[in-house]
């Protein structure tokens, strides 16, 4: 029971990640009473002390352990690992932001042979690792630290990158890229987004708000480097190139990274080998669902997903279908990576005084309504293609950004690499069928149009389930959630 005295006002209240922890500054009634419950939620009113204690104890756990762990908030050691996740980023969530420059390549030139349902078969592996692996990341990272993570996840992708290089035939893409970029990236993902909820609290949203621009970076980036490489050294070379900037990027990241599970879980360095294997079999708990609200966030990333996937792998493909230029339909990608450098600080930033479900929601719903609306109808028209890839690419960068901060909102921290993880295990089946799916529809008579109409589709669903996350944490309340 916690006395009176530590009651907060709003604004710190809405800062620590949780709306039902609002605590009003005029009930000096502690929290652990059933008229504290009640002042908190004026619909449990009329529910016995017992029911309501039942109803909010999932809401305390997470109270109590946010409360007794120190976040420094600030400082070298913590703005130096904002800094590695940012590299760190850069390379994984970039990579795969990029697909669309590869797989528009392969398509064209070293697999034109190939019918492209069987192309998009090396992509949907490589998103489907690179998320489902997450869970296992996320578990390995909460038990071993990032760095310990982080190191074998670098040397995969740098690996897979060189091996693509020398690539000639599907199977040989599937197993360098699909597989082993896969792998790596999700070796990467869990700890470059996890270790920033180990240091900070209130400036939480901005800290990923920093770091998750990265993402957005190698979108602008890569692309470039292969539209300006490919047709000077070739696709064998600028493979090459780029796993040696892979390198060294990751290298720096490598070194700087760091996380505080000494502090946060203390028990961290005695697990033998037999309780980390129990801990990732653990990770597999579909005991998370029952949190209404975790699944029905779960449900608006899959769908999320299952449509930014199908648009960013095949945003340059639909450009070149409909008669823009090779190097047009590159910068088309280049636009909407560069879009979502603004996407993904702004809405983070935002999210600290506004709520992060509630941006969520928001730019959900814009991402949806750029593709019905800009894209679906216009995009053969290429001033209005190119302002839906800037709305696009805002909108969407903002969802990335924005999941990591609504996951550690209604996780408890020592479980949060694990939520997450387990979040895009789900996630990462959708991405296993979306894009043969995608791929499948423009072979119709409907045509990129259908795929298009398909992909908005997904947004628009996901929005929907974000809108009942949201409500089943504060109603139609117009606070901070």
């Amino acid at each position: 029971m916690f006395p009176a005295h530590e009651t907060r006002d709003r604004k710190e209240s809405i800062e620590l990640e949780h709306v039902d922890r609002e605590r009003s500054v005029h009930d000096e009634r502690p929290i652990g009473s059933s008229s504290a419950f009640q002042s908190r939620n004026p619909n449990l009113g009329n529910k016995s002390f017992e029911e309501n204690t039942q109803e909010n104890s999932h809401e305390l756990s997470l109270e109590n352990s946010n409360e007794s762990i120190y976040y420094p908030d600030g400082g070298f050691k913590a703005y130096s690992t904002v800094f590695a996740s940012l590299m760190g980023l850069v390379c994984s969530f970039g990579l795969m932001n990029s697909t669309g420059a590869i797989e528009s390549y392969l398509e064209k030139n070293t697999l034109k042979t190939t019918p492209t349902t069987t192309i998009s078969w090396i992509f949907a592996i490589y998103t489907f690792l690179t998320f489902g692996c997450n869970l296992f990341s996320g578990a390995l990272f909460d038990t071993f630290g990032a760095k310990k993570v982080a190191i074998p996840g670098a040397l995969l992708v740098c690996a897979g990158l060189l091996a693509t290089a020398n690539c000639t035939q599907v199977w040989q893409f599937i197993l360098s890229f699909g597989v082993c970029c896969g792998v790596g990236c999700a070796l990467l993902m869990a700890p470059m987004v996890s270790c920033i909820a180990h240091f900070f609290r209130k400036k939480r949203g901005l800290a990923l708000g920093i770091a998750m621009p990265g993402a957005s970076i190698g979108g602008v980036v890569w692309p470039l480097v292969c539209n300006s490489l490919y047709p000077k050294i070739g696709f064998t070379w600028t493979m090459r190139v780029l796993s040696f900037i892979f390198i060294g990027l990751l290298t720096v990241s490598c070194l700087l990274i760091d996380d505080r599970l000494d502090e946060i879980d203390g028990d961290s360095k005695n697990h033998s080998a037999s309780q980390v294997w129990e801990k990732v079999k653990q990770s597999i708990d579909f005991k998370t669902l029952r949190d209404p609200v975790y699944l029905l966030l779960v449900g608006g990333l899959f769908m999320n997903e299952f449509s930014l996937i199908l648009c960013f792998t095949y945003i340059p493909s639909y450009a070149l279908n409909n008669g823009y230029s090779e190097s047009l339909s590159l910068i088309a990608l280049t636009v909407v990576n560069a879009a979502g450098v603004f996407g993904r600080y702004i809405p983070s930033h935002l999210s600290d005084s506004y709520g992060k479900f509630n941006l969520m929601v928001a730019v959900s719903a814009i991402q949806a309504l750029s593709i019905l609306v800009f894209w679906l109808p216009f995009g053969h028209i290429k001033p209005l293609f190119f302002i839906f890839c800037i709305i696009y690419g805002f909108a969407t960068a903002g969802t990335l950004a924005l999941t990591p901060l609504c996951t550690s909102q209604i996780s408890n921290p020592r479980d949060f690499g694990k939520r997450y993880g387990t979040a895009y295990f789900f996630v990462s089946f959708g991405n296993l069928i979306c894009i043969p799916i995608g791929i499948a529809i423009t072979n119709t008579a409907a045509g990129y149009d259908g795929m298009v109409g398909f992909a908005g589709a997904g947004s628009c669903s996901a929005t929907l389930l974000f809108v009942l996350a949201r409500y089943k944490l504060a109603k139609f309340s117009m606070k901070a959630v």
